[in-house]
């Protein structure tokens, strides 16, 4: 069967992503940045259900941001190449430098937010979970319980809302000041409801043993061939990234005189990165069978 959001084993995209998020922030070649971005894009992209689109978009937005606003307070370079009026402190001489460090500062944060957000596009989020919570339970229990904390209130506070409407409580009409003045006193039992909810959930733990003797774990499915080709490319990414940063592929510099952006060890690393995370998304959206349960 096909993939479905969020059900891949953790480790191949935590691992892509971790190798990924480690080259964004320890180069500034522009061209190794620029493929960084689009393969972090096409990885989101390729994810099931196709999320993030406004994220995405807000991403875009922000790197759009960046790319303007670094030629205008920088105020560095030597190749000028126009100048526009612009207010103080602000820099109104824009440089080929400036513009190539905001072109490299935009594609650094296009493909850390596409990176953040196809992880938890693809990895299923509880089997992350359980992963941490074997080598910090405490931490995953809290992560866990604050996760299913909005959903949770966010529900409670919709049924109060409606018993409330029953009773000829107006939540949505008014000025906004009088929509919160009545909506108001709905906020103790709401916090009533979440404190017993939390009361519930502790004795539910305590009834279940938790805190006591060597904890158990449910059987995990084995990785299927998809998930071990994504872990092999991110293995694979990683000695590539080692070798940009021992090498010097990974360095770049655009002051006070901008640097060679291509180069073949700056392609060569570009183009491994691309399409580590492009043959990665692949894998991933590969049809799989019925995973085999392994025990723990």
């Amino acid at each position: 069967m096909g993939p479905s959001a969020g059900d891949r084993a953790p480790l191949p995209i935590v691992l892509l992503v971790l190798v990924a998020g480690v080259l964004a922030f320890t180069t500034d070649q522009p061209l190794v940045l620029g493929a960084l971005a689009a393969g972090a894009v096409v990885l989101l992209v390729a994810a099931p259900g196709h999320p993030g689109r406004l994220l995405l978009v807000g991403a875009l937005i922000s790197a759009a941001a960046v790319l303007v606003l670094t030629p205008l307070v920088s105020g560095q370079g030597d190749l000028v190449l126009f100048t526009i009026p612009v207010p103080p402190p602000l820099n109104g001489e824009i440089t080929a430098e400036e513009l190539g460090a905001g072109a490299a500062a935009a594609a650094r944060v296009l493909a850390t937010v596409a990176l953040a957000a196809a992880l938890f596009a693809w990895a299923d989020p509880d089997r992350m979970l359980a992963g941490v919570g074997r080598v910090a339970p405490r931490s995953a229990l809290v992560s866990a319980l604050a996760a299913r904390l909005v959903p949770t209130l966010r529900r409670d506070a919709r049924a109060i809302g409606e018993t409330a409407r029953l009773r000829g409580i107006v939540l949505t009409a008014g000025p906004r000041m009088a929509r919160a003045r009545r909506a108001a006193p709905l906020a103790l039992p709401l916090v009533g409801s979440a404190l017993e909810r939390g009361l519930d959930v502790a004795e539910a733990m305590a009834a279940r043993g938790y805190g006591e003797g060597r904890r158990t774990r449910l059987p995990e499915r084995a990785m299927d061939r998809g998930e071990r080709t994504a872990l092999l490319l991110a293995v694979l990414m990683a000695a590539l990234v080692a070798w940009g940063l021992v090498s010097g592929a990974a360095a770049f510099s655009f002051f006070p005189a901008m640097g060679d952006v291509v180069t073949p060890a700056s392609v060569a690393l570009g183009a491994g990165a691309f399409a580590a995370l492009a043959l990665a998304a692949i894998a991933l959206r590969a049809p799989r069978g019925v995973g085999r349960q392994s025990g723990s």
